[in-house]
């Protein structure tokens, strides 16, 4: 399995919108086929952990790097960069 932990910072006053709008995304990129997991939770800082599992690299790059990719085309739809910003990502494949 190919994991992909990011970090987002909501923005002041929209974090109901980023709740909403990290709900709807949780849905709906969970239903893409390859995409395994999908987690949130909220860190002692304030950032939202976003931790998400793809059947494999392969598998990622098609619908993350591939700017026609199911999981980036919803990323870049959805606005969700309106309600958060972004702070870093690890990528890697699971050792278990």
């Amino acid at each position: 399995m190919y994991m992909v932990v990011s970090k987002w910072a909501p923005k002041k006053g929209r974090e109901d919108e980023w709740r909403a709008r990290s709900a709807e995304a949780r849905k709906t990129l969970t239903a893409i086929p390859g995409v395994e997991f999908m987690n949130r939770f909220m860190n002692e800082d304030g950032h939202v952990v976003v931790s998400m599992g793809y059947t494999d690299k392969p598998t990622y790059d098609r619908l993350v790097q591939n700017e026609n990719g199911a999981v980036a085309k919803f990323m870049a739809e959805s606005n969700i960069e309106d309600a958060a910003d972004w702070i870093s990502s690890e990528r890697g494949e699971s050792v278990d």
